[in-house]
């Protein structure tokens, strides 16, 4: 039997800005399109009013965002024990997905002192104690992180924001956070109780992808568990300045504390199974005015294969607009169809093979479900196939599909036109654009076309 004539495409690479979901920057507390916090201030407690936009297009003075982060206060969201309010999430999922956005979410026991303690019925009824948090004065109320009541209580949280939100198309990921004010782990909790939370988070959240803490037996824990993990002084050069030693011997996140935290937490290819975020050491103003060096920051957010870099919607300095808009862009996934190849001249009825090289040039996978797909149009016939390639696995470097499509009975003797795209599970529309030119309004990257005999 003589072989089948073969078709080949090779599409030309997109080199310019991509602004795909479920990476780049973020917002905070705020939404594309709304005003920025006043200077290098911003809030811990999450909206719980969502004006319309005050901006069309990219807020002056910051980035273009995909991806908004909101944290909320225990108190806000169970203000009685039992009782929950989750209006604040649900109109925040709703703006986000108006806005253009995913959403990333962290639930927060407490704050520091003068902000927000655990819920009044709590402190009432179970063991807390008064703690110096972050040597800020005066002391606060917290609960005792390892103690049945609040891990009875903080896992009945989790397991209700699961039940209601796990796999919500609009929620992006959720942070584990459960020591400490904001969560972030400042205050002494068992190993044997930071397991059991992290498995409360884990059987909570089947779908939504999951962050821990960097630093700790917490990191440590989440990571086995196969999350992603997030740091919240990204960007620490010295902002922690101490006038009694020169500027080389002041302690910093990125050289006495992430390095190391990485490793010895066994985090190095935690990025392959969940997602890398960076909050902002202050806010890029701050580095900014201190002089920090901002290539060795970007460079520390490649290195760790970051996603997401949330700057606390403050104004960035004019000067960084460019580069971390670059930087913005290049983190994440970022996928070139490299070739197609096809057979050219298939039967009536029957099938046709093909192989497809597609790249990798970002620093990261996609944490989140699309599929590789083929769309035939012949007339006013069009089928999908959806390859059933992973799309998650695909870390950066190169994946090769080798796959059977099917014809459809519908379709005759005759040409039909190819086109490629990653669709969303649930539309079968194009969701992330690959980086290629050519692609139509829709996300569609023509190909060429197949003869049906």
């Amino acid at each position: 039997m003589p072989a089948q004539p073969q078709k080949k495409a090779r599409p030309k690479e997109f080199t310019g800005l991509l602004p795909n979901p479920h990476k780049g920057c973020a917002t905070f507390q705020r939404f594309n399109g709304d005003a920025l916090f006043d200077g290098t201030h911003w809030s811990e407690s999450g909206p719980t009013e969502f004006p319309p936009r005050k901006h069309e297009g990219v807020t002056p003075g910051y980035l273009p965002c995909t991806v908004a982060y909101c944290r909320w206060f225990w108190d806000l969201f169970e203000p009685e024990q039992g009782k929950y309010d989750w209006s604040m999430v649900e109109k925040a999922l709703a703006t986000a997905r108006e806005r253009g956005q995913t959403l990333q979410v962290r639930l927060m026991p407490h704050g520091s002192s003068r902000q927000p303690k655990v819920p009044q019925w709590y402190r009432d009824r179970y063991p807390t104690q008064e703690k110096m948090t972050h040597k800020a004065p005066p002391p606060t109320n917290v609960p005792i992180y390892d103690s049945p009541e609040y891990i009875d209580k903080w896992g009945a949280v989790v397991t209700e924001f699961g039940r209601r939100f796990d796999g919500h198309p609009q929620l992006e990921s959720v942070d584990v956070s459960f020591i400490g004010p904001w969560g972030e782990g400042a205050g002494e909790c068992s190993e044997d109780a930071i397991d059991t939370i992290t498995q409360i988070y884990v059987d909570a959240h089947a779908k939504t992808p999951l962050m821990t803490m960097i630093s700790g037996y917490k990191m440590e824990a989440g990571v086995k568990a196969g999350m992603g993990w997030r740091l919240d002084c990204f960007g620490d050069l010295g902002i922690f300045d101490n006038p009694n030693l020169p500027k080389e011997k002041w302690w910093m996140h990125h050289f006495d504390c992430y390095p190391k935290e990485v490793c010895v937490c066994g985090a190095q290819d935690a990025w392959k199974n969940g997602p890398i975020t960076f909050e902002s050491c202050g806010v890029p103003m701050h580095w900014y005015e201190k002089g920090f060096d901002l290539d060795f920051i970007l460079q520390q957010g490649y290195k760790f294969h970051g996603t997401v870099f949330m700057p606390k919607s403050a104004k960035i300095p004019d000067e960084y607009i460019e580069p971390l808009t670059a930087f913005c862009d290049r983190i994440g996934y970022r996928y070139v169809l490299r070739q197609v190849h096809w057979d050219a001249r298939p039967e009536q009825g029957g099938s046709f093979g093909y192989t497809a090289w597609v790249e990798n040039v970002g620093v990261a996978p996609l944490y989140h479900r699309y599929d590789f797909a083929l769309r035939l149009t012949q007339g006013n016939r069009t089928h999908v196939h959806r390859s059933p390639a992973d799309v998650k696995t695909w870390l950066p470097g190169d994946v090769w599909l080798e796959e059977t499509v099917e014809l459809p009975e519908t379709f005759g003797a005759g040409s039909v036109m190819l086109h490629a795209a990653l669709v969303s599970p649930e539309t079968g529309e194009p969701g992330v654009r690959l980086a290629n030119e050519g692609a139509d309004a829709d996300g569609w990257l023509p190909l060429d076309t197949i003869e049906i005999m």
